[in-house]
């Protein structure tokens, strides 16, 4: 191999970044044209500070990773974010009478744009997950052609996805 050519791959391997273990909730689901994944990982640091729970207080750091699917009839590319939703979810730990509920913030990552919020868990242990996915509409406005030759179809109806799974805990801070 020329030096040339060894230099480039030796730099990336060097780079290593450091990434957040994230724990898969159950498996991605379709909505709309769209692939919703449910993920959660360590509490994050978010800037502008006060848009979410400060991380200190937190259990977890839950995302919605949405995007496109082929068959998506609102224009945009297989694989691409889905901006301006709303997303809302509803979280209980089995057999606790406490119910977690609250909406994403759209936010972007150095693994992408996701939407997702810190949150306070109810202690280890089973938890069933509700996402509300909503078009745009209201404060969270975002066009859409409608004429014969580039408009997309309308919005669709909001769904709901159930996910379950089991909390024991993230590890340590800074473990990954």
């Amino acid at each position: 191999m020329k030096p040339l050519t060894l230099f480039p791959l030796c730099a990336l391997l060097a780079t290593g970044t450091a990434m957040a273990k994230e724990y898969p909730i159950g498996e991605p689901q379709q909505c709309a044209g769209m692939e919703v994944a449910a993920v959660y990982l360590q509490p994050i640091e978010m800037d502008p500070p006060g848009m979410m729970r400060p991380a200190a207080e937190s259990d977890v750091h839950m995302e919605a990773d949405i995007s496109a699917l082929e068959n998506n009839r609102h224009g945009f590319q297989e694989g691409s974010f889905v901006p301006y939703l709303s997303i809302a979810y509803t979280l209980q730990r089995v057999g606790s009478d406490k119910v977690l509920q609250g909406d994403f913030h759209a936010m972007v990552a150095s693994d992408g744009p996701h939407y997702g919020d810190n949150l306070k868990l109810d202690g280890p242990g089973q938890y069933q997950l509700t996402y509300r996915v909503a078009p745009p509409g209201g404060h969270h406005a975002f066009g859409r052609h409608t004429d014969k030759e580039t408009g997309v179809a309308v919005w669709f109806e909001p769904c709901e996805l159930k996910y379950g799974f089991t909390f024991a805990g993230i590890g340590k801070k800074g473990g990954y």
